[in-house]
């Protein structure tokens, strides 16, 4: 979708920043003086109508993953955090022929000092495809990273797109803001999909499309589970061990996890011990798995422009929905993050900046 006009850029911009580590109500402040980015090569200015809240958003504010942010660079303050692009081009940088103003896109920004809590927002112009016309802006803000994060799990464990018709899939946590796109997105490319979710979200991820929701405060998945080619952790690595139990052996299984101990261990310890514990724990349970004959990994979020494209082109084809529990100004940012840390939405949290 394209508008007729452009409109004029504010040389100064409304955003929602942290000055320090720690609690929601303590460190945010929402001013109107952030002076508006400009794109440079290769990037686009996107003028955000919504974002969404992600747990590591909550995270990040809280100091988590801290030694490896500083070493790339990506810290300091004040702090804009946010991840998820939903709007419309305003400027484009050098060498950028794709896009242009006027575009409505929508994506994921790769973590940054600067992010997408805020009326303005630079982002790499192939880390953003054009908003298919059956989402609204919050609802495209709902889906880009907690899908692209979960995307890098499932590739980790050996989950491939042009394979995936009839393999069994276990998603731990289907009712959470990452959980449902993923479900939606492995159903529509014809997996079998079993997931766990607390009483309130077993009726949400039936209307989504599992194949089997195990109620996990009253069922044991493992009990009832068996023979999977894929095991993805989306909410506690306290039950590792029961998800590697219900895969099958042999090629062509695999476990993905984005709860994994790598930035707690590096915050912790520091980037040389932190880091050779975190090498040596991966290593031995790869070991571990390759005797069965199955992959497995720590999965980060990281961008992947193919992968975007096909979650566009199934909201577009109606096969992937936004689930929204709450949407949010961005006035009322650190409500927001208190409500996600809460580990209650069903669906994303979204920020409104329109």
């Amino acid at each position: 979708m394209t508008s007729s006009t452009t409109p004029t850029i504010p040389s100064r911009m409304r955003a929602a920043r942290a000055d320090r580590f720690g609690a929601a109500q303590d460190v945010f402040e929402v001013v109107d003086d952030v002076p508006t980015p400009t794109p440079g090569e290769g990037e686009v200015l996107v003028r955000q109508r919504a974002t969404s809240v992600n747990p590591i958003d909550c995270r990040r504010r809280s100091g988590y993953g801290r030694q490896l942010m500083k070493l790339r660079g990506l810290t300091g303050f004040p702090l804009v955090l946010g991840n998820d692009i939903s709007g419309d081009i305003v400027a484009v940088g050098l060498g950028v022929t794709s896009l242009k103003p006027g575009d409505a896109v929508f994506g994921a920004k790769r973590p940054s000092p600067q992010g997408t809590y805020s009326e303005y927002c630079v982002v790499q112009a192939d880390d953003v495809v054009a908003k298919p016309e059956e989402l609204s802006y919050r609802e495209a803000a709902a889906l880009p990273y907690a899908f692209l994060s979960a995307w890098a799990a499932l590739r980790d464990a050996g989950f491939r797109p042009e394979t995936a018709t009839g393999k069994r899939v276990f998603l731990q946590g289907g009712s959470g803001g990452t959980g449902v796109v993923t479900l939606q997105v492995c159903k529509a490319l014809g997996a079998h999909v079993a997931t766990t979710a607390g009483p309130a979200g077993v009726e949400l991820c039936e209307s989504l499309g599992a194949d089997q929701v195990i109620n996990y405060r009253t069922q044991d998945f493992a009990d009832d589970l068996r023979g999977f080619d894929f095991a993805i952790c989306l909410a506690d690595d306290a039950d590792e061990r029961k998800m590697l139990s219900i895969l099958r052996r042999g090629p062509g299984a695999g476990y993905g996890t984005l709860v994994h101990p790598l930035m707690r261990l590096v915050d912790d310890k520091g980037l040389l011990l932190g880091g050779v514990q975190a090498a040596a724990t991966l290593i031995g349970r790869r070991l571990r798995e390759a005797l069965h004959r199955r992959r497995y990994g720590w999965s980060l979020f990281g961008p992947d422009r193919a992968a975007l494209e096909l979650l566009a082109r199934l909201a577009a084809e109606g096969k992937v929905r936004a689930v929204i529990d709450q949407t949010y100004p961005l006035t009322d940012i650190a409500a927001a993050q208190e409500y996600v840390e809460r580990g209650r939405a069903k669906g994303k949290v979204v920020v409104d900046i329109t």
